[in-house]
């Protein structure tokens, strides 16, 4: 009889326990879905976030496209206004403007490891002292001096991205500008050492001026600097080193920094680049506008501006421009005429780039194509790619690089 009681208690406390697993399995796997869910709707508006800073990044570089295009066509018709305030103010805000949307675009996709930078040939000289140029301005009204020093043993055409490097440097030097009152920014240029046709280039930016405080030295660090600090600073704003960090892997390189509380803080970003030599360089850009012939090209873009700019530059390199502002009519003129190049704007009402390229490259396969986008490109691989277009140039682009481009496409 004892042996069935205890059958019985160790039955009843195994079907207690049973019980009791299930329920909490039951709890459990609620717990589970309520957890998935809540990880699928943050998801959603993750992405959802990141679309439309993507969106708000587009609409703001295309007028901003125009603006230094405009800016820069504006410089080379009227030489006299080269040091013109006004002017170099709107340089300058374009400049900087275009730094902040892409800090912004960037700060979106940080987790992404998909930044590919371009690999084109431009004037290394010209962009640092575009730069340069450009912060003289914003100390024009300040006591702050910036100084600037290229090594002449550096070859001035160099292949990289000049898009990235010139985001990289600007957030430096306004970092610099920002902890310096009363003081100097350094700004140098120089030549590490060069091999065949590799040579390993530095970007020194040091700075001196009052004491930055230990807070303030610890704020460069960090991601983002607080709102009541952005007030106070110089520009606006502070070094997203996180970004920068980011930007300098891309083009591998690396950012050093080296804080002195006697002597200031020197940034450094040193990489490598091919070099193009002289005499190639002369080659490589005047290539577009060396022959008698005007190179037919055609420009498709629905945006007024963005034509007359893209016109105004080719016309003057010995372009032949037709300019349409849609898709439909663009596939029509493809098809009854022959065109060294065409020059497509990707985000076009009613049919855009992608599609217009694709309806073309049905009965034309030949005719290099070149995406004009203000997204961020890493989105567009591979679409640009199964479209059939040639290459791409995002906005906004100066002149030089416009050449480039074409002149790397050009059907022989």
């Amino acid at each position: 009889m004892a042996y069935y009681i205890i059958g019985g208690i160790l039955l009843a406390i195994i079907l207690f326990l049973w019980i009791q697993s299930q329920s909490a399995r039951k709890t459990l796997k609620n717990k589970n879905k309520e957890l998935q869910s809540l990880y699928t709707e943050t998801e959603k508006q993750f992405q959802l976030q990141q679309d439309y800073i993507s969106v708000l990044s587009q609409e703001l570089r295309t007028p901003l496209y125009g603006i230094m295009g405009l800016t820069n066509l504006l410089a080379e018709d009227h030489p006299e206004l080269k040091n013109n305030r006004k002017l170099k103010s709107l340089k300058f805000s374009g400049d900087y403007l275009l730094t902040l949307i892409n800090n912004i675009l960037h700060v979106n996709y940080l987790d992404s490891e998909e930044i590919q930078p371009q690999h084109i040939f431009f004037d290394l000289k010209e962009i640092t002292q575009n730069l340069v140029d450009s912060f003289s301005y914003a100390t024009e009204n300040s006591d702050n001096i910036l100084h600037f020093d290229f090594d002449s043993e550096i070859d001035q055409s160099i292949n990289g991205d000049p898009a990235i490097l010139s985001q990289i440097l600007m957030n430096l030097i306004s970092n610099a500008l920002r902890f310096t009152k009363n003081g100097n920014v350094y700004f140098s240029v120089s030549l590490i050492k060069k091999k065949g046709n590799t040579a390993t280039i530095s970007f020194k930016i040091k700075h001196d001026g009052f004491e930055v405080t230990k807070e303030d030295k610890n704020s460069i660090y960090q991601e983002f600097i607080g709102v009541d600090k952005a007030k106070k600073s110089y520009l606006g704003t502070g070094l997203n080193f996180t970004i920068v960090k980011k930007l300098a892997k891309a083009l591998q390189g690396e950012i050093i920094i080296q804080d002195d509380s006697q002597t200031g803080s020197e940034y450094a970003f040193a990489t490598d680049f091919e070099v193009l030599q002289n005499e190639d360089s002369n080659k490589q850009f005047s290539k577009t506008s060396s022959t008698n012939t005007k190179l037919k090209v055609l420009i498709v873009d629905d945006n007024k501006l963005n034509l007359l700019v893209a016109e105004k530059m080719l016309s003057k390199e010995n372009y032949d421009c037709t300019t349409i502002d849609n898709g439909f009519d663009a596939i029509e003129l493809v098809r009854e005429n022959t065109y060294s190049i065409v020059l497509m704007d990707i985000n076009m009402p009613k049919l855009n780039g992608i599609g217009t390229t694709k309806r073309i490259r049905e009965f034309d396969s030949k005719t290099p194509i070149i995406a004009l986008t203000a997204v961020d490109v890493t989105q567009l691989n591979s679409q640009i790619i199964q479209a059939g277009l040639n290459d791409y140039i995002l906005k906004p682009y100066n002149k030089n690089h416009l050449l480039e481009i074409i002149s790397k496409n050009l059907t022989p």
